[in-house]
This record gives C-alpha cells, structure tokens and sequence, in this order.
C-alpha cells in the first residue's frame, strides 16, 4: 500500500518534469513566461548560494512555524471546551461558522494597516487562516472517537471531563497530528498572500521582485523551494507520528 502510494506520487512528479521538458523544450515557449527545467534548476542552485535566499527562507518558516503553532494553541482547547459544554460549543461553532466563509485575502489589507507588514502581521494572517478551520477538523475527528465509547463513560459514570482527558485526547492525537499536517501546509499559502504585499527578506517578497523584472526562473525556482520545505516538513511530521504514536501505527 505504502509503496504504491510513493509509486504514483513520484509517477505524477515525473510526468510533470516530462510536460514541463515538452513545452519548453519542443513547443519553444518564451522563457519569459514558462522557463525551462534545467535553468530552473540552475537558478535554483544560483540562489541558494545566497546569504538573501537563506535569510528569506529562515524568515517565512519562522512566521509559518510561529502562526501555526498559535492556531493550534488556540484551537484545539476551544474544541475540548466545546465536548465538554454544549453552551460553549454553540458559542465556538456559531462564531466559527461565520468566519470560515470570509476570505482571508480580504483581511490582509486590514492587518497591514492595523500591524504593518512586519512579522506580527504575517503571523496574524497565517492564524486567521488556519484556526477557523482547525476547529471544525479537530472536532469532527474527536466526536467520532466519541461516540464509539459513549456508553463506555456511562458504564463507567465518569463525568465529561475525565472521559475526555482519559479517553478522548489520547485516542485522537494521531488523528488530530494529521489534521496539524494538513493545516501547516494551508499556513504556507496564507503566509505568502500577506508577503507578496510587503516586507523583505521573505519568499514571497521574493516572488514579486523577480515577477516585477520579469524574472522568471527565479520566480519558479522560489515555487520549488516552498515545494521542498512543503514536502521535508510532510515527511518530518509522518516520521514524528510514527514516534509519538507508536501505538496507533
């Protein structure tokens, strides 16, 4: 199973680099808009040699790393609230459910001007983003454990608290880790959205300079570089899981 499943993702990868050669190579698309693999690559190596590059990798991982762990900080003791008070729950999800159909982009400009475009800002954009829809994710998983051990706690007369100490939040953790893995990548996409709009040293301010001298390796090369820490945090977070939960795995 495992093994299919990194067959077909490194199949899809594959395939992109062979249409990514193709178009660039034989249908001669100007490199002003599609540049080819191998000077991609090339940038890619150019830019990492760097002090800039390092300094804006540093910084957006630290704004991504620092927002997200607040999200959930946040998040997840409101949804033991919410299991164990059912006023609370329709507070929190009364509250959550306005918010997650505003779109975060249209909070930007407003965050600028209330924190400026410095690291508070980012930070701020990236927990807007993530914990509205860490709430419902780390809810949903948590209530199906249960209701599978309902009449466990009656049969018990355990009071809701201790059920969910005892029960609930060593039973989800490994569930709620994989929402986490989902949700740090979220945290990556709003985090760009708010640099593309100001602040140097970071990727996305990155992104706009080469946009804006129509350099477009250096633009693909930063693409591949969030692509990279994406995929190294990913695999971190699984190998983390594998440690911490051995007992689900």
């Amino acid at each position: 199973m495992k093994r299919s499943l990194i067959l077909s993702g490194s199949t899809s990868l594959v395939l992109l680099v062979l249409v990514w050669y193709f178009l660039t190579e034989f249908q001669k698309i100007d490199p002003r808009f599609l540049p080819s693999f191998h000077q991609t690559i090339i940038t890619l190596y150019t830019e990492a040699l760097k002090l800039k590059f390092w300094q804006a990798v540093s910084a957006s991982t630290y704004r991504v790393s620092v927002g997200f762990l607040c999200s959930f900080i946040v998040a997840y003791p409101l949804v033991i609230l919410a299991m164990i008070n059912t006023f609370l729950k329709e507070v929190i999800f009364n509250q959550v459910e306005f918010f997650r159909y505003l779109p975060v982009p249209a909070f930007i400009p407003l965050v600028i001007l209330w924190f400026g475009v410095n690291d508070f800002g980012k930070v701020i954009v990236i927990f807007l983003g993530t914990f509205i829809q860490m709430i419902p994710m780390f809810y949903d998983s948590s209530m199906i454990l249960k209701r599978k051990y309902d009449a466990f706690t009656h049969a018990l007369k355990w009071k809701p608290w201790k059920y969910i100490i005892k029960i609930i939040i060593p039973g989800t953790a490994p569930y709620i880790w994989d929402n986490a893995r989902l949700c740090f990548g979220w945290a990556w996409t709003y985090l760009i959205m708010a640099e593309l709009l100001g602040g140097e040293n970071s990727i996305g301010h990155a992104i706009v300079l080469s946009q804006r001298y129509l350099k477009t390796d250096v633009t693909f090369s930063y693409i591949l570089t969030i692509g990279i820490i994406g995929i190294c945090t990913d695999r971190l977070m699984f190998f983390l899981k594998k440690i911490l939960f051995r007992w689900h795995t």
